[in-house]
């Protein structure tokens, strides 16, 4: 099962130009099996983009990027409507195994000084114990630094992931994950990450060499 994992719509993400409605028609005519939406310390954009999947016959399942001291993280699972502009890492970590949703660290690697630069190497070590997975695909990241971020979820034994992280629809489909089994909710995906079945591509990465049951179809042979 083929999903993009991060993407913003207008609704709540002010930086996104993507409207939901043809967010849901564009996926619905590509390979994706299904989009997440995950707005930035607001769930409503997921809400709405939710309620027209259903409505439009094309799964999308809600998350949301949460900014912390610590670095951007995606949440899946059961969260608060919205968060503000910083939250403590400790503190939605201890929400969120209470609610028993799961953390993905996002683009940790981006920019010319990414985030482990200037971490003191005890926090990186207890931010990298206590998230789920890592964005190792992220469509707006160079290659270079997401086979940084590939690299260092490797050394902690993390599951990877991809996103487009998509603020234009152009921009959807950049980065996905590869579920080893079909997601049908939420719960299913929290699970899935949980378990490490899925890997995270490129669109350039899909192709006969590298995915073999996706390759053609993503591809539109």
């Amino acid at each position: 099962m083929l999903i993009d994992l991060h993407v913003h719509t207008a609704v709540s993400s002010p930086c996104s130009q993507i409207d939901p409605t043809l967010l849901i028609k564009v996926a619905s005519g590509t390979a994706l099996d299904a989009v997440c939406v995950t707005e930035h310390e607001d769930t409503e954009g997921a809400r709405v983009a939710w309620r027209l999947g259903g409505e439009l016959g094309f799964p999308v399942f809600r998350g949301i990027e949460i900014y912390t001291e610590l670095g951007d993280i995606l949440v899946f699972g059961p969260t608060r409507p919205r968060y503000p502009t910083m939250t403590p890492f400790r503190e939605l970590l201890s929400e969120v195994r209470e609610s028993g949703g799961v953390l993905i660290l996002c683009h940790p690697c981006r920019g010319a000084h990414d985030l482990f630069d200037t971490m003191q190497p005890q926090t990186a070590e207890f931010l990298l114990a206590n998230i789920d997975a890592v964005e190792i695909r992220n469509g707006g990241t160079t290659p270079e630094a997401n086979s940084a971020a590939e690299a260092m979820a490797a050394r902690h034994g993390l599951p990877g992931v991809g996103g487009s992280d998509a603020h234009f629809l152009m921009q959807l489909g950049r980065c996905l994950t590869v579920f080893e089994r079909d997601i049908t909710n939420e719960e299913d995906l929290v699970r899935e990450i949980k378990a490490g079945r899925c890997r995270a591509v490129s669109a350039s990465e899909i192709d006969q060499a590298v995915v073999p049951e996706l390759g053609t179809r993503y591809l539109g042979g």
